[in-house]
């Protein structure tokens, strides 16, 4: 895709974008984001809340979220965990002495396999094997002491079963998610009493594409494409003439909502805190480790740089985008057949898709794309969040 394209694609998103912040008063000026990708969340269970929450949103305008893609924050917080030292750790220092050093090798060695692994379990190992026997069980019993300081703490609180919640995917086999609030009962309760925008009305060429915030990485994240399909040089022909045409966006919207979300005890943030003020401090990040501040807190590609703080929802909606080009016959039957994941928009996954469409070619050769979810069906339109730490 050509640079001019991106571009007007770049616009597009952020006028879109602009255009939600003001019909439904979310902050413009602000980290606030439109969400595409598979955002519908299953009237069942709270494990698309639970996935998308967990998902470190990239610096744009508009971020794109695919599960098999996403980094995940509870992930980046686990290496964070394992990339610190205890605030004791001058106890641990004068125990082990010159074998301070391998002590920290080894862990780093025996978590990039078993990161889920006790932290007294695996120092028992390594004193057992690296030390004799009376200085193993004094070390040991430092340790133990060492383990109940915050870093210690947290630790086990990320280990403990009990703030992760298991999931059965549409095969019947089960997963486990890290928990966050709120549940799924809490969207439902937030978009059953939420509002209703009868008129929507966006043309493109009417909208503003300045952001009054600025994105590290413009206003677009992984999709420069109106339609998302199959590769090749006649499809990119068909995305290069849509996007340089003026596309609208009408219909009605039955209920939006906004939720606060956030992780539960698995997650310390003063842990994240200590790292965060301390950069380079030796004192405070394991100088042994692969992983350091930048890793974690530079902006815009740390996986802790971010994190997110509310969701958009929406649910109960009918709407038609049109645009403006004029396309062949053959093109527009093209476009219907290889447009397997949605037009812009509206992207989403096939298998998790929750919302329906139709296609249309007009008369002036236009095409028209209508998409709509059911009364009760949720989806995440868009989120807010916030810089570390």
């Amino acid at each position: 895709m050509g640079t001019d394209v991106e571009k007007a694609i770049d616009e597009l998103n952020a006028k879109w974008r602009n255009y939600l912040a003001r019909i439904m008063g979310m902050d413009p000026t602000g980290t606030f984001q439109v969400a595409q990708g598979a955002l519908g969340l299953s009237a069942a269970d709270s494990s698309g809340l639970f996935t998308m929450t967990d998902a470190v949103p990239p610096d744009s305008a508009t971020g794109y979220y695919d599960p098999s893609s996403m980094n995940k924050r509870s992930e980046a917080y686990r290496n964070l965990l394992y990339a610190l030292q205890y605030e004791s750790a001058s106890d641990l220092r004068d125990a082990l002495g010159d074998m301070y050093t391998k002590w920290l090798v080894f862990k780093n060695k025996w978590i990039e396999t078993n990161p889920l692994d006790d932290q007294v379990k695996i120092f028992t190992a390594f004193a057992n094997q690296q030390l004799d026997p009376i200085a193993a069980k004094r070390a040991i019993g430092v340790f133990k002491k060492a383990n109940l300081d915050p870093l210690g703490h947290a630790i086990d609180e990320y280990l403990d079963d009990k703030n992760k919640q298991e999931f059965s995917d549409s095969a019947g086999n089960t997963y486990s998610l890290y928990k966050y609030i709120p549940s799924i009962d809490t969207a439902k309760k937030a978009i059953n009493t939420g509002a209703t925008i009868e008129n929507i009305e966006f043309t493109a060429s009417k909208e503003d594409s300045k952001l009054k915030h600025t994105f590290a990485q413009g206003a677009a994240s992984g999709f420069y494409n109106i339609f998302s399909g199959e590769a090749g040089v006649s499809f990119e022909q068909l995305n290069t003439k849509a996007a340089t045409s003026d596309i609208e966006i009408k219909g009605r919207i039955g209920k939006y909502a906004t939720i606060a979300v956030g992780p539960v005890e698995w997650y310390d943030s003063s842990e994240v805190k200590r790292g965060y003020n301390n950069k380079d401090d030796f004192n405070v990040w394991d100088p042994n480790s692969d992983l350091k501040w930048d890793n974690f807190f530079s902006q815009p590609n740390g996986s802790l740089a971010r994190y997110i703080t509310e969701f958009l929802l929406v649910s109960d909606y009918d709407l038609t985008v049109t645009i403006h080009a004029s396309f062949s016959s053959e093109e527009y039957n093209q476009i219907k057949t290889r447009a397997k994941f949605g037009i812009w928009p509206f992207f989403s996954i096939a298998a998790t898709a929750t919302h329906t469409t139709d296609h249309k070619h007009n008369e002036d050769g236009s095409l028209s794309y209508k998409t709509t979810l059911a009364k009760g069906l949720i989806q995440i339109w868009g989120v807010s969040f916030q810089n570390a730490p």
